[in-house]
């Protein structure tokens, strides 16, 4: 297994000072996938204050929890005691910690066995649990009992299916049955956290997953907006999310479509004003007929963008609706124009003898007049058309 020369210091320098150290979870499934780790997370046996004096720089970034982020050049490491964790009275994060020596007590507090797995250069693998032959398998598996590990952390349950999603893994029968029983607790869950892990899930690779998302019965619980949504059109959501591409803002704009108040519930999901004002643009033309001709197209790119009628594209290919080919050729080498970019002003109407409303009345159909031809847009012609309208 491949570790970064940053990683491999930490871990030889707590050696040298008497300690235990191992990489685990996220970086040590990915690597045994052959997926680069996008970070490292760091564990052992050193007490928090211990790690302190074998490391020059530090941040107490989780001390309470025996985190402490050493830091290298300008890189963060987390490292954390191995621990066992008290009681989860709100169904999300433990009421106290307790620090232990035991690597297999650490690993076996961990959600599912894929992320249950330690390693270290000399030692190999600690894995208690059969993580690496739930990978071989694809199989997500909660720890030892799956009902204990979503009590614990509800948010665990939709972990689940967003990891389903984005690996392509089976979720093991009897952790499925407890994701089932338990999934009303993610009530107990913040919106925040609950749509981060959403709009994991819909730009997974396999986001036509979301289908197990509606039929576990988590849905339900994740706000009414979304239950919603996913109860009236799971299907044709899922067969959609299976032909577009990966992104975010579409995968919103398919889920909330039919939606009347999809503002509101998009609003509801504490999602981003850029965001919601870019999933807005698609919904507004999700359902029309907005290829039909090369004026309708110009209009549609000035107010809604490159990117957007990219999407749109690409979401109507899905649905097998429009002239695609004509789009595509469209925007290849189409210039998107604005108001300003059309070669009149206010201060030029104004002089013309236009007043009040009538100038801005006067600039959107002069803006329609260099839809119809963009050849239209010199200064010459945009003031003779203005004038036929001047009473």
């Amino acid at each position: 297994m491949k570790i970064t020369n940053d990683v491999l210091y930490i871990l030889n320098k707590l050696a040298e000072a008497g300690y235990e150290g191992y990489i685990v979870g996220g970086c040590v499934r990915d690597s045994i996938m052959g997926i680069p780790p996008h970070d490292y997370d760091i564990t052992t046996n050193a007490l928090p204050d211990e790690i302190k004096k074998i490391f020059r720089r530090t941040v107490d970034t989780g001390i309470k929890h025996g985190t402490v982020t050493v830091l290298i050049d300008k890189t963060g490491y987390e490292v954390t005691t191995y621990r066992i964790d008290g009681e989860y009275g709100d169904f999300r994060h433990p009421s106290s910690v307790e620090f232990t020596g035991d690597i297999i007590k650490d690993l076996s507090r961990r959600d599912f066995t894929m992320n249950a797995i330690a390693y270290n250069p000399q030692k190999g693998y600690a894995d208690p649990f059969f993580g690496r032959q739930d990978i071989e398998q694809k199989i997500i598996r909660g720890v030892r009992e799956p009902d204990l590990r979503f009590k614990e952390d509800a948010l665990r349950m939709l972990r689940c299916i967003r990891f389903s999603a984005q690996l392509g893994f089976d979720i093991e029968p009897q952790t499925y049955k407890a994701l089932t029983q338990n999934c009303s607790l993610i009530q107990n869950v913040s919106i925040e956290r609950i749509t981060a892990e959403f709009l994991k899930l819909i730009t997974a690779p396999y986001n036509e997953k979301i289908l197990l998302f509606r039929e576990s019965g988590l849905s339900d619980y994740c706000g009414e907006g979304l239950k919603k949504a996913l109860s009236k059109r799971e299907k044709e959501i899922a067969y959609l999310f299976g032909k577009i591409k990966k992104d975010e803002i579409s995968a919103l704009a398919v889920i909330f479509a039919e939606e009347k108040d999809a503002y509101d519930i998009l609003k509801s999901l504490r999602l981003s004003n850029d965001i919601i004002r870019e999933t807005m643009k698609l919904i507004k033309y999700y359902n029309s007929d907005v290829f039909c001709d090369i004026f309708t197209m110009r209009k549609i790119l000035s107010e809604i963008g490159t990117e957007s009628f990219l999407r749109l594209i690409d979401i109507k290919e899905a649905k097998n609706e429009g002239r695609i080919n004509e789009a595509k050729l469209f925007i290849s080498s189409e210039q998107r124009i604005t108001k300003k970019d059309i070669n009149i002003n206010g201060n030029d109407l104004l002089i013309l003898g236009f007043k009040g409303m009538e100038i801005g009345k006067t600039i959107d159909r002069l803006l329609d007049f260099v839809f119809e031809n963009p050849k239209n847009n010199t200064k010459e012609a945009l003031t003779r058309e203005a004038l036929k309208w001047l009473h």
